[in-house]
C-alpha cells in the first residue's frame, strides 16, 4: 500500500485524476494514512470467507527458508482469491468502479483480481507493478528472460557455484509455477460466475502494457529486461522530511564515535524472533560502548524493552523517525533485515548496511548490498550459536572505511543518474496516454513461446540428429573404405 500511495500521489501531482482504492485486508480500510495528494477510496466489502488472519502468520522469522515459503504459498494466496471472489460479487463496488470510467488500472504484484476487474469492466490500459524486486511469476508472464544462473531469488549473490545455481533454478521455477498455478486454477470460479468464454487469468496477465518495478537498477542485480519493464525505485524518497524531534536530536549526540541504528521494519517482529535471539543482539551492542545504539522493537516486545534498560549505550523504541535518523551526520551504520525500502532509504543518505535477511526477498537484498561493496550480509542462523561472528562483522563495518566510501559512491550515482524513478514513472504514463494507452512495440513475445521454442530444443534436436547422421554416414564410409583397402592389401599379398 505504501508503494501504491507513492505512485498515486506522484501521478496526482503531475495532473492526473488518481483514485487509490484501499481494500480492507490485514488493516482497516483507510487506516494506513499513506495517500496525500490522490483521492483515497477505502473499501469494505462483504467477505464471508474471510479467514481470521488474512495472510499467513509468518511465525518466527528464524524458521523461514525459501522452500518453506514455496510450499506455503497457497496459504498466502488463498485470502486474495476469496477476497477477489467477494469483490467481484459486490455489484455496488463493481458499479462504482464502472461509473468512475477509469482509463487506466494500476496494481501490485500479488493480486490478479485487477486483471479480472479490467476485463469485466472493459478498462483497456493495465499497468502491473511490483513493490519489491521483480518476482518469478511476473518474470514468466512478462516476457522477461529467465536468469537462473545469475539472478538469485534467495540468499545468493549473482556469482553462484553449481549447487547454488541448482537450488536457485529449482526454487525460482517452483515459486513462479506454484504462484501462477493458483491463479490459473482460479479460472474455474471465474467461469462459474461469467461463463466459459472468460479468459484464463494467466492470459490476462500477459496483456499488461507496462510492468513498473520498485527497484533502482543501481541497487539491484543486473539482468536483461524487455523495454516495457521499467525501474521506478525511490519514488517519494527525495523529498522526505528529515527533521528530527528534539528527543531524537539529543539521542543522536550520544556515543563517542557515533550512533548505530537497528531496525527490522514493521513485518519482522522482534518479539517473535525470541528473547534468546534479541538478548544476543543487545549483549553484542553492549560491547561496542564507543557507539550508541537506537533499537527499534515491535510493540509487544516487552523483554527487549526491559533488558535494554540495563545497557547504557542502548535505547529501544517502538517508533523511530527513520529518514531523519538515516540522514543524520553522526549515524555510522544501519543494521537492517534487508527490506528493499529500507535499503533504498539508506542508499539516498550514504549509510553503510549490515543486513540480516529474514525471509522473502530480504536474504537476496542483503547479498546485493554486499556485492556492491557498501555493506555486509549476515546469516540469521549464526547468531543462534553465539555472537562472535556477528561482532566480527560489526567491527569490520565500523573499522573499514571502504563501506562508507562505497555508500557515498552509491548515493552520488543515484543523485546524478539521468532520470529518477519518479521521472520515469511520469514520463512512461504520459507516453502511454499520448499513444492510445498501448505499447505493443515494447512487449516481448517471450511469454507466448513454448519451452521448446524458447530454448530452441527443436533446433538443437535437429542439429543433433543431422550431426549424428553425418557422423554415422561418415563412420560407415570410413568402415567401408577400410574394408575395401583391407581387401586390396590381402589381394596384393596373395598375388
Amino acid at each position: 500500500m505504501i508503494q501504491n500511495a507513492r505512485v498515486g500521489d506522484a501521478l496526482a501531482k503531475d495532473g492526473h485524476n488518481v483514485t487509490v482504492m484501499e481494500l480492507e485486508m490485514d488493516e482497516k480500510a483507510g487506516s494506513l494514512n499513506q495517500v496525500k495528494h490522490a483521492k483515497l477510496w477505502p473499501v469494505v466489502h462483504d467477505w464471508p470467507e474471510r479467514p481470521p488472519v488474512p495472510h499467513m502468520d509468518a511465525g518466527n522469522p528464524l524458521d523461514w527458508q525459501l522452500l518453506k515459503m514455496v510450499t506455503l504459498l497457497k496459504n498466502f494466496l488463498e485470502p486474495y482469491g476469496t477476497s477477489c471472489s467477494a469483490l467481484l460479487r459486490s455489484q455496488d463496488i463493481m458499479n462504482q468502479i464502472r461509473d468512475s470510467k477509469f482509463d487506466v488500472i494500476m496494481f501490485e504484484q500479488f493480486d490478479y483480481c485487477p486483471f479480472f476487474i479490467s476485463h469485466v469492466l472493459d478498462i483497456k490500459v493495465k499497468v502491473w507493478m511490483s513493490s519489491c524486486p521483480v518476482l518469478e511469476h511476473q518474470v514468466m508472464l512478462s516476457g522477461i528472460p529467465s536468469a537462473y544462473s545469475y539472478s538469485p531469488i534467495d540468499g545468493y549473490s549473482d556469482k553462484m557455484n553449481f549447487w547454488q545455481r541448482f537450488l536457485n533454478m529449482v526454487a525460482s521455477f517452483a515459486f513462479g509455477y506454484n504462484f501462477n498455478s493458483f491463479w490459473g486454477n482460479f479460472h474455474q470460479k471465474l467461469v462459474e460466475q461469467y461463463g466459459p468464454s472468460f479468459p484464463n487469468p494467466l492470459d490476462l496477465a500477459r496483456t499488461a502494457d507496462l510492468l513498473l518495478i520498485n527497484t533502482d537498477e543501481l541497487i539491484d542485480f543486473p539482468r536483461a529486461l524487455p523495454p516495457n519493464v521499467i525501474h521506478i525505485g525511490g519514488i517519494g524518497m527525495q523529498n522526505v522530511n528529515t527533521t528530527l524531534p528534539v528527543e531524537y536530536e539529543k539521542l543522536m549526540q550520544n556515543g563517542r564515535k557515533g550512533v548505530i541504528y537497528f531496525s527490522f521494519g514493521s513485518i519482522v517482529s522482534t518479539e517473535k524472533i525470541g528473547q534468546k535471539y534479541m538478548k544476543k543482539f543487545l549483549d553484542a551492542f553492549k560491547k561496542f560502548d564507543d557507539y550508541f545504539f537506537i533499537v527499534k522493537i515491535s510493540n509487544e516486545d516487552e523483554f527487549s524493552e526491559e533488558y535494554a534498560k540495563t545497557i547504557e549505550n542502548v535505547k529501544t523504541a517502538h517508533w523511530v523517525p527513520q529518514p531523519g535518523v538515516l540522514a543524520h551526520p553522526r549515524l555510522r551504520l544501519f543494521i537492517t533485515h534487508g527490506g528493499y525500502n529500507g535499503i533504498m532509504e539508506a542508499s539516498q543518505f550514504a549509510v553503510p548496511l549490515l543486513s540480516i535477511g529474514m525471509f522473502g526477498d530480504q536474504p537476496r537484498n542483503s547479498k546485493l548490498v554486499e556485492r556492491n561493496g557498501w555493506g555486509l550480509s549476515f546469516d540469521k542462523t549464526l547468531l543462534l550459536h553465539g555472537t562472535k561472528e556477528f561482532e566480527e562483522r560489526l567491527r569490520e563495518m565500523l573499522e573499514n572505511p571502504k563501506y562508507k566510501k562505497n555508500a557515498l559512491r552509491t548515493a552520488k550515482l543515484l543523485r546524478t543518474k539521468p532520470q529518477t524513478g519518479e521521472q520515469r514513472l511520469l514520463s512512461y504514463i504520459r507516453f502511454l496516454e499520448e499513444n492510445d494507452g498501448h505499447l505493443p512495440e515494447l512487449r516481448s513475445i517471450l511469454s507466448e513461446l513454448s519451452t521448446v521454442e524458447y530454448y530452441n530444443l527443436d533446433v538443437w534436436l535437429a542439429i543433433v540428429v543431422v550431426a549424428t547422421a553425418l557422423i554415422l554416414i561418415l563412420g560407415s564410409l570410413i568402415i567401408m573404405l577400410a574394408k575395401y583397402l583391407t581387401k586390396l592389401v590381402k589381394k596384393d599379398k596373395m598375388e
